[in-house]
């Protein structure tokens, strides 16, 4: 999800040492934050987690709901996370009033993260890239695991915080071959782009215009598309090659190849592969 921000030192993991590595990674959290291990319990695999032989990383999803006992960001519990609570309301004030279009929840959860960096790193196991940490990611690295114990190698380990619904569409991978999720996510980032909408990965679906969040749900993404595309259904949004057949077949020739420079033009940006389909079409950015 991240990108290979631990280049240097994580490595890709192997299917079968998914489950310990996990294991032993929860578990290691809820040694550094004992009254608060239960919350690193309801961790989701998304993306291509376990279903290649190989992942690059492994991202994932915790609901926003899982993080608090009680009301979100509250004196007692912020310091069951080992974070002092006048440090996070200076620095939540500090990152407000930087903020351009981030909302004031974003601001606290991205004071909250940037600061729970700091104890996560505390007992060397775990590493944190804390200058990439936003207002819904932290990217972390850790010891892989097989059955046997630790290995030597590292893998990075990515999370996304938010409404679990939402992160399970937005992360979705259904890739087979070289292509990730990004490849189908980006298509659909290119479309609504294209309609005056912006996908926001962690929260939904806005309109530029004003700013609003139209979707934040599975069901209410695959209704604005329908609005916006035609009968799209759930299964349309499985991976890159069926969205793309639904947006080649139904869209005007003129609207697609919009759509496909500006979607060629973003992973280039990401330094992407391109799908074989696509190959050899010109983008905007070239």
């Amino acid at each position: 999800m991240g990108g290979n921000i631990f280049k240097d030192h994580a490595s890709p993991i192997v299917r079968e040492n998914i489950r310990p590595t996990l294991k032993k990674y929860i578990e290691h959290l809820g040694y550094i934050f004992p009254k608060k291990a239960h919350v690193f319990e309801h961790f989701y695999p998304v993306g291509s987690v376990g279903k290649k032989e190989v992942s690059g990383d492994l991202d994932l999803a915790l609901d926003f709901k899982h993080l608090f006992d009680g009301k979100p960001f509250n004196n007692e519990e912020l310091r069951q996370f080992r974070i002092v609570p006048d440090e996070w309301e200076v620095l939540y004030k500090k990152i407000k009033s930087r903020a351009r279009t981030s909302t004031d929840e974003m601001c606290k959860l991205k004071a909250f993260l940037k600061l729970l960096s700091y104890p996560i790193c505390s007992e060397g196991m775990i590493h944190v890239a804390n200058n990439k940490t936003t207002h819904g990611n932290i990217f972390t690295m850790f010891p892989q695991y097989d059955y046997w114990g630790q290995r030597s190698h590292y893998v990075q380990v990515d999370w996304m915080i938010g409404h679990l619904p939402w992160l399970q569409f937005a992360y979705h991978s259904g890739e087979s071959g070289v292509l990730k999720g990004m490849h189908r996510t980006q298509l659909m980032v290119a479309m609504l782009s294209h309609k005056g909408y912006t996908f926001v990965h962690l929260k939904g679906i806005k309109e530029k215009a004003t700013q609003e969040y139209v979707a934040e749900t599975p069901d209410t993404a695959i209704d604005l598309f329908n609005k916006l595309f035609g009968d799209l259904e759930k299964e349309d949004f499985h991976n890159f090659l069926r969205l793309h057949h639904f947006l080649e077949l139904y869209s005007s020739k003129e609207e697609y190849e919009q759509i496909i420079k500006s979607y060629l033009g973003i992973l280039k940006t990401s330094k992407a592969r391109i799908p074989i389909n696509l190959q050899g079409i010109p983008n905007e950015s070239a």
